[in-house]
């Protein structure tokens, strides 16, 4: 991790599907729609379309370990 926060990679729809997952959600990455690569600290609203007209939020919180 930088010093003003940045992250050295990015956060993908596998990694926030595999934290859900550890939550007892068992979401496929392909549903989870970013609309940017997660690339900084901080909170992110993220939509997982369960189904053509339906979609889920949750928040993406990026914190350093």
């Amino acid at each position: 991790m930088g010093e003003d926060e940045k992250l050295f990679g990015a956060v993908t729809s596998q990694m926030i599907a595999d934290a859900l997952k550890e939550q007892g959600f068992d979401i496929d990455k392909r549903i989870i729609e970013l609309d940017e690569p997660i690339k900084a600290l901080g909170i992110y609203p993220v939509n997982v379309k369960l189904h053509q007209d339906v979609i889920g939020k949750v928040k993406v919180w990026v914190v350093r370990e």
